[in-house]
């Protein structure tokens, strides 16, 4: 009877697993979420990209980003983005 209650209690919100998904993926430096009234609003990740690709292409992936790019001796050494994405109170979630 107690496994069940333990079970039970472990469910995860939808919200809970996107986190979860993003942390086993692995392509995230960082993950910040944003809680209102005890439930997650939005889920911000911060992600190193691939320094080949066109800066042009990067702004078109997300509606909501904020781009970070570092140049050396002219040239792109590296560029890090954060993306945000609202999580919908129902649960449903677009994804990334």
């Amino acid at each position: 009877m107690k496994n069940i209650n333990k079970q039970e209690s472990l469910e995860l919100a939808p919200s809970e697993i996107q986190v979860l998904e993003m942390i086993r993926n692995k392509r995230f430096i960082s993950i910040k979420l944003i809680i209102k009234n005890g439930e997650v609003d939005v889920i911000e990740g911060l992600e190193r990209m691939h320094t080949g690709e066109r800066i042009i292409d990067l702004l078109k992936q997300h509606d909501f980003q904020n781009l970070e790019i570092k140049q050396s001796n002219g040239k792109i050494v590296c560029v890090n983005r954060i993306f945000r994405k609202k999580v919908s109170p129902s649960g449903k979630t677009k994804r990334s």
